[in-house]
């Protein structure tokens, strides 16, 4: 190593230590799940490191076993089934957006991570969460060739009750591992809904029909393949509603990461 090289890396080493110190004060090397203690390799460059880590207990305990799923849908599938267009699952539905990536099924450990994510100063968790889709499905989301990241927006009421938006992290921390403009404040949810979750499938439809709309600034759209995020995946309504506010913006393309889809018999 030339002495030039060495005089380099130990004027750069305060300043390395201390983005490292910055970010353990704002994401402290616990797992945001079940806070053991999280023994993170510390990264070659400075700022490659951008959200806290699950314990290697909570993710695999996270992760489902191998499995062909629907690129559809997301849902499981058998060794044989046929997927060109869909899977039983989701054959009649007529989805807008071009498939789902995502880590598990909405249930044991990754439901209970997804519903605490939502909660208030559970930006840690959501941001963790992000990281293991990330690195669960980084050569599916890579293969995509993904332009922008936008997240699933809320209403502006629904905002002054509860700041922290899981979709909203999630995506920004995909939108830095992807290194690809964050979309935040291009879709917007124009119109105030009731909960989905009270709701039948077809209610669940009519309750967001034209419920969400693109704007302001549609030429970041034109033409792109967007990845639309969110944390939960469960009929699909809300992200075919914004798929189609999206089209309809000039997008030419948007495929759907969440963090778990939930099984047909738990809707």
């Amino acid at each position: 190593m030339s002495d030039t090289l060495r005089l380099i890396r130990r004027s750069t080493w305060p300043l390395t230590q201390l983005g490292r110190a910055a970010f353990r004060f704002v994401f402290p090397p616990s797992c945001p799940l079940c806070h053991r203690d999280v023994d993170l390799e510390e990264p070659r460059d400075l700022g490659q490191r951008i959200a806290p880590s699950l314990c290697d207990q909570c993710s695999t305990g996270m992760l489902p076993p191998p499995s062909r799923r629907c690129p559809r849908c997301g849902l499981p599938v058998g060794p044989h089934a046929r997927t060109d267009d869909g899977c039983p699952h989701c054959r009649s539905q007529k989805f807008r957006f071009r498939r789902v990536i995502r880590v598990g099924l909405y249930d044991d450990l990754l439901r209970t991570a997804c519903i605490r994510a939502k909660g208030t100063a559970q930006s840690p968790l959501a941001a963790a969460l992000a990281n293991l889709v990330w690195v669960q499905e980084r050569e599916e989301l890579d293969a995509e060739q993904i332009e922008v990241v936008v997240p699933v927006p809320r209403h502006w009421t629904r905002r002054l009750l509860r700041p922290h938006h899981a979709a909203e992290t999630i995506s920004r921390v995909l939108a830095r591992r992807l290194g690809k403009p964050h979309g935040r404040g291009l879709l917007h949810k124009i119109k105030w809904t009731p909960d989905q979750s009270d709701l039948s499938a077809a209610r669940r439809k009519l309750n967001l029909k034209d419920a969400f709309a693109v704007r302001s600034r549609p030429r970041l759209l034109a033409g792109k393949t967007v990845l639309l995020v969110d944390d939960i995946l469960t009929t699909g309504t809300t992200a075919n509603e914004c798929t189609r506010a999206l089209l309809r913006a000039g997008a030419a393309k948007v495929i759907v990461a969440v963090i778990a889809v939930v099984p047909p018999s738990s809707r």
